[in-house]
C-alpha cells in the first residue's frame, strides 16, 4: 500500500485519495493537435507515477477520451471501443473538434463533434487545450465524483 502524501490543490484544499483512472484515447479525426498535447500529458503522468494513466486497450479502461472531429470512418471504431469497456463506462471529449466539430464542418466524411450525439462526463474546449488544462479538467472532475456535473 502506498503512503498518502499531503498534496495541496492551488486553492489550499487537500486532495482526496482517489482510485486509479484508466483512460483509453481515440483520435477520431482532425489535425491531431489535441492528441499531441495528450501525449505530453501521458509522458508526464508516467514519469510522475500518477494514478491517472493511459491504457492500450479499451478492455482496461474506465474512461474513453475522444479528441478530433468524429469522422464517418471512425464512428464504428468509437462504438466498438465503447462496447469493449468493462463495467461503468465514462466518456470525455477534449478539444473544440471533439465538442462541436471545430473547424471541420459536417460533410460526407465528417460527422462533427460528439457534443450533440453523446453526454460526456468530462468536456474541455480549446484548440488545443494544454496538457495542464487537460490534467486540471480530469482532476477537478474526479474531485466532484463520477456522478457530478461535467467539468
Amino acid at each position: 500500500m502506498m503512503a498518502y502524501l499531503n498534496l495541496f490543490w492551488p486553492e489550499g484544499a487537500v486532495l482526496p485519495r482517489m482510485l486509479p483512472l484508466d483512460i483509453f484515447h481515440i483520435e477520431t479525426g482532425g489535425c491531431t493537435g489535441c492528441a499531441l498535447e495528450l501525449r505530453s500529458l501521458s509522458r508526464a503522468l508516467v514519469e510522475g507515477r500518477s494514478d491517472i494513466r493511459f491504457v492500450s486497450t479499451p478492455r482496461q479502461a474506465s474512461l474513453l477520451l475522444l479528441t478530433g472531429s468524429l469522422t464517418v470512418e471512425m464512428a464504428p471504431v468509437v462504438e466498438l471501443a465503447w462496447q469493449a469497456m468493462p463495467g461503468t463506462r465514462l466518456l470525455a471529449a477534449m478539444g473544440d473538434c471533439a465538442l462541436d466539430g471545430g473547424v471541420f464542418t459536417p460533410n460526407y466524411a465528417v460527422m462533427g463533434g460528439i457534443g450533440g450525439r453523446a453526454r460526456a462526463s468530462v468536456v474541455l474546449p480549446g484548440c488545443p487545450p494544454s496538457p495542464a488544462e487537460m490534467l486540471d479538467a480530469l482532476i477537478r472532475w474526479r474531485m466532484q465524483g463520477e456522478d457530478g456535473p461535467p467539468a
